[in-house]
C-alpha cells in the first residue's frame, strides 16, 4: 500500500475525530493523546509533499479547538466525517 497524503489525511481525519469524542466526553487524557498523534500525523502529510493538503490539515486543527471552544463538537465530528468519506471511498478503488 502506498502511504501519499489521500492516506495521511484519512488518518488526520480519525484522529481529529478521535480528538473531538475525547473532548466530548471530558477525556482531557485521551483527548491529548489523541491530538499528539493528529499533529504526528500532519508531518506525514507535510512530508508527503502536498502543501495543499498540509494547509487542510492545519484548518481541520484549528477548527478542533474552536468547536470545543464553542461547544459545537457534535457537528465538528460530522462535518469531519463527511470530509473524510470522500478520501476513503477513493482509496478503496
Amino acid at each position: 500500500m502506498i502511504k501519499d497524503a489521500k492516506f495521511y489525511m484519512a488518518n488526520l481525519g480519525a484522529d481529529i475525530s478521535r480528538c473531538a469524542a475525547a473532548a466530548q466526553a471530558g477525556d482531557d487524557m485521551r483527548y491529548q493523546e489523541s491530538l499528539g498523534r493528529a499533529y504526528r500525523t500532519l508531518a506525514f502529510v507535510h512530508e508527503a509533499s502536498r502543501p495543499e493538503a498540509y494547509e487542510e490539515g492545519l484548518l481541520m486543527l484549528r477548527g478542533l479547538e474552536y468547536a470545543r471552544a464553542s461547544h459545537s463538537l457534535v457537528m465538528f465530528r460530522a462535518h469531519i466525517d463527511d470530509f473524510c468519506a470522500p478520501i476513503l471511498a477513493s482509496m478503496m478503488h
